[in-house]
C-alpha cells in the first residue's frame, strides 16, 4: 500500500510576544493557524489524501525536508525583521528548492519565497491593502491551474503592508492589483505564491486587524469559495507526485 504524501502547513504567524493572544480566543484554533488549515482540508474533502503536519515555525518548531508538499503561511512580521526563526525559514526554503517538491506561499510566505529566489520586497507607499478584493489575472494567470474555477470578479482576502515589488528572475506574474504588480507568481518547479489569503476566513482576517486598526476589520466580507485556490494547488501537487512516481515504477519493473 502506497503511503500518503506528507503535507505540511508551516505557520509563521507572528513573533512570540508581539500580539495579544486574548484577541484570538473566539477564532477557530485561536492563534494556531495550523488548526485552521486542517479545517480547510476537512471541508475540501482532501484530508484523506494526505498525512497532515502542522508546524509553528515562529515558535521555534523545526521544519523538515521529509514532507512531500508544503504551504508556507503569512505573518504579522515583515520579511525585513530578520528574526532568528525567519532566517531558519529562509534556510529551509533554500534546501526545499533543491528537492523539487511543491510549495505554495501565502502573503508573508509569498514574500519570503520571492526574497530567497532573488526578488525584492518593499513597503507600499500607499499604505496597507485591506479587504475582500478581486485581482486582475494576466494572460498566464487565466490559463494557470491556480486560478481554475475563478473569474475576474472572484475575491480574495488581502491584508498586507509590504509587497513583492521586484519579482525573482524567471518568475511569471499570474495576477496584479493596483499597487501590487506581483499579486501571484509561478516560480517554476511547482512553486507558486500569492500575496492574498485564499486559505483563511473573514473572521480570522478581521481579527488580525482588531488589534492593528479596528476600523479596518470592517473591510472583510464572507467569501464562500476562495479556498478553492489552495485545493487547486494540492490537487496539482498530487498529480505532480503521481507523474514523478511513474518513471520510477517503470525503471523498477522494466
Amino acid at each position: 500500500m502506497t503511503a500518503k504524501p506528507r503535507l505540511a502547513y508551516i505557520a509563521q504567524f507572528a513573533h512570540p510576544g508581539s500580539y495579544d493572544k486574548s484577541k484570538w480566543v473566539r477564532v477557530l484554533g485561536g492563534d494556531d493557524e495550523t488548526i485552521g488549515f486542517k479545517a480547510l482540508l476537512d471541508s475540501s474533502g482532501l484530508a484523506d489524501e494526505f498525512e497532515y503536519v502542522g508546524v509553528s515555525a515562529h515558535e521555534g518548531e523545526d521544519i523538515s525536508l521529509d514532507y512531500d508538499v508544503a504551504v508556507l503561511g503569512g505573518s504579522f512580521a515583515s520579511v525585513h525583521d530578520d528574526y532568528p526563526w525567519q532566517r531558519e525559514i529562509q534556510k529551509w526554503l533554500t534546501a526545499w528548492r533543491r528537492t523539487g517538491k511543491p510549495l505554495m506561499g501565502i502573503c508573508g510566505g509569498h514574500q519570503q519565497m520571492s526574497v530567497v529566489l532573488g526578488g525584492h520586497v518593499g513597503k507600499r507607499p500607499e499604505g496597507p491593502v485591506v479587504g475582500s478584493l478581486p485581482v486582475t489575472r494576466t494572460e498566464a494567470g487565466r490559463s494557470h491551474f491556480l486560478f481554475r474555477g475563478f473569474t475576474d470578479d472572484s475575491q480574495f482576502f488581502f491584508g498586507n503592508f509590504d509587497h513583492v515589488d521586484i519579482a525573482p528572475p524567471g518568475a511569471v506574474t499570474l495576477a496584479t492589483r493596483p499597487g501590487l504588480p506581483h499579486a501571484a507568481l509561478d516560480h517554476g518547479g511547482n512553486w507558486v505564491s500569492v500575496q492574498f489569503h485564499p486559505e483563511t476566513t473573514c473572521d480570522r482576517m478581521a481579527t488580525c486587524w482588531a488589534e492593528l486598526d479596528p476600523e479596518q476589520s470592517r473591510c472583510y466580507s464572507f467569501i464562500p469559495d476562495c479556498q478553492g485556490m489552495v485545493e487547486n494547488f494540492l490537487r496539482h501537487a498530487l498529480t505532480a507526485r503521481c507523474e514523478s512516481a511513474a518513471p520510477r515504477a517503470i525503471l523498477q519493473h522494466g
